[in-house]
C-alpha cells in the first residue's frame, strides 16, 4: 500500500460521516463542482458555486521556456509519482525540457528516490513552497496536474490566470469543469500515464498550439473572477432570507 493512502482512506470515511450529519441539519449545501454535488443525494437543497481567484497576471506567460510546472502538497492525493513516471517518457523525446515541482510533504523522500532511480536528477526538481509562485507560473510554459483526486483544483485556475495551458488527469472532482478539453488544455483518463506524457509532448512539440491554449486559458478562467462568483453567493443568500 502506498504511503499516505491509508490515511487518505480514513479521512474519506470520517468525511463521509460528517456529510451525513450535514445533510440532515443544513438548509442548503454548497459544493464547488457539479460532480461533487452528485454525492449529496440526500440533501434537499444543493447549490454549486465554484471557488474564485484574483490571480490574473498583468502579463501572460510567453509559453516559450522549456519548463513544465506542477504545484501542490507532496501527498498521495497529488499523484506526483504519476507525473514523474510520465516525465520519464517525455524526457526521452525532449531532453532539454525540465519539470519543476513546488511543494512540501511526507512524500518528499519517496519522490526523491523515484527521481534518482529513474536517472532524472537535474531534470525533475522538487522545490519548497514559494511566496512568489506567480512568477514561477510566468516562467513556465505548461502546467501539469497529476492528482488522484481533487476537491476543486484551485492551482489550475491560478496557472490558467497566468496564461498556461494545462494537462490534467480527469480525476474527481474539478478538472473536467475547469479545463476545456482541446481548447485551453488536455484532460487525460485518470491513471493513463502514457496518455498524460503524450499530451505533454504534444504541447511541447507544437508551440503555436501551446500559445493558443495559454491565451484561451487566460480568457476562460475569468469566469472564476470575484465579480462573476460573488453574485452567485448574493443570489443564494437572498433566496434563503426570503
Amino acid at each position: 500500500m502506498k504511503p499516505g493512502l491509508l490515511k487518505d482512506l480514513r479521512n474519506k470515511y470520517n468525511t463521509h460521516k460528517r456529510f451525513l450529519l450535514i445533510e440532515r441539519c443544513s438548509d442548503v449545501v454548497v459544493t464547488l463542482t457539479q460532480e461533487d454535488a452528485k454525492s449529496w443525494k440526500n440533501a434537499s437543497n444543493v447549490h454549486v458555486i465554484p471557488n474564485m481567484t484574483q490571480i490574473i497576471m498583468p502579463q501572460s506567460s510567453t509559453c516559450e521556456k522549456p519548463r513544465v510546472i506542477a504545484v501542490g502538497r507532496l501527498t498521495y492525493q497529488k499523484g506526483f509519482d504519476r507525473l514523474i513516471n510520465a516525465w520519464g517518457i517525455v524526457h526521452k523525446q525532449y531532453p532539454d525540457w525540465r519539470l519543476d515541482i513546488f511543494g512540501e510533504g511526507f512524500y518528499n523522500d519517496t519522490l526523491y528516490r523515484q527521481i534518482k532511480e529513474m536517472s532524472l536528477e537535474g531534470i525533475v526538481t522538487i522545490h519548497p513552497f514559494t511566496s512568489n509562485i506567480l512568477q514561477e507560473y510566468s516562467n513556465s510554459s505548461i502546467f501539469a496536474l497529476s492528482s488522484n483526486y481533487e476537491g476543486f483544483g484551485l492551482v489550475l485556475i491560478e496557472a490558467m490566470g497566468c496564461g498556461l495551458p494545462c494537462v490534467s488527469f480527469d480525476c474527481p472532482n474539478g478538472p473536467s469543469e475547469i479545463i476545456k478539453h482541446k481548447e485551453d488544455g488536455f484532460l487525460i483518463k485518470n491513471g493513463d500515464i502514457q496518455g498524460f506524457a503524450e499530451a505533454l509532448c504534444h504541447l511541447i512539440t507544437n508551440e503555436k498550439t501551446r500559445k493558443e491554449f495559454g491565451k484561451r486559458a487566460r480568457q476562460n478562467v475569468m469566469r472564476y473572477a470575484p465579480e462573476n462568483v460573488m453574485p452567485q453567493w448574493e443570489l443564494l443568500f437572498n433566496q434563503l432570507t426570503q
